[in-house]
């Protein structure tokens, strides 16, 4: 069974399934879990938790416990390049985090090679018919990065948002396949003139929410 997590595109939908709390070590998670797929907000039911405040661990821990195969991510990101507009669909081939730690392993020395599934990537560029490219960089919300910022993270990376990375490096710990399917919902801090709020990401999420939708029905039809 696959998984899905989702974010700031898909918040307020209800999800067909059963609604379960999902016990872990970590903490507990909330999900629906429906015949084909589990889906989990990682924001919470009442979509009311901030970035910085995620339980990725658990999260991550209890898509393990529930048995999932594989877990896709749904991300709203800024774009750093001109070049990726606004409601664009981008399934990004790597990651940056130079952030905090965020590891199962807090009391074990163990080094894992985080990376992207191939097979899931594929998959979701076939289903979403998005770009099958770039750079994914996490920064730490729940601010936006100033633009000076911008400037230094678009010479390395094509998106910027504040959840992708953990949950990929947390899914691969524990050898889970992990791919991801961004929205791009806004240019990031002065890329264009325009200025940057929250209401806007919010607004766009939810015009590109269609096809983050029909793309996951087709990963689990």
């Amino acid at each position: 069974m696959l998984g899905i997590i989702t974010g700031t595109s898909l918040i307020g939908k209800r999800f067909d399934g059963t609604e379960k709390t999902v016990r872990t070590k970590y903490g507990d998670a909330w999900l629906f879990e429906g015949d084909r797929a589990l889906f989990l907000p990682r924001h919470g039911m009442n979509a009311d938790i901030p970035p910085h405040k995620i339980n990725h661990l658990a999260n991550i821990a209890a898509m393990q416990k529930s048995g999932v195969n594989g877990v896709v991510g749904v991300y709203s990101t800024g774009s750093l390049k001109i070049g990726i507009p606004p409601g664009t669909l981008v399934v990004p081939r790597d990651y940056i985090d130079f952030g905090g730690c965020i590891t199962f392993y807090d009391d074990e020395i163990r080094h894992v090679m985080p990376e992207l599934d191939q097979g899931l990537r594929g998959r979701l560029v076939r289903a979403s018919h998005g770009r099958d490219e770039g750079v994914y960089i996490q920064t730490r919300g729940p601010r936006f990065e100033t633009k000076a910022e911008v400037s230094v993270l678009s010479q390395y990376a094509d998106l910027v948002g504040m959840t992708m990375a953990s949950e990929a490096t947390l899914c691969s710990e524990i050898d889970i396949p992990f791919a991801a399917i961004c929205t791009v919902d806004n240019y990031a801090n002065g890329v264009v003139k325009q200025e940057l709020s929250y209401d806007t990401v919010v607004k766009n999420a939810e015009k590109n929410r269609k096809m983050v939708e029909e793309t996951i029905a087709r990963m689990i039809g």
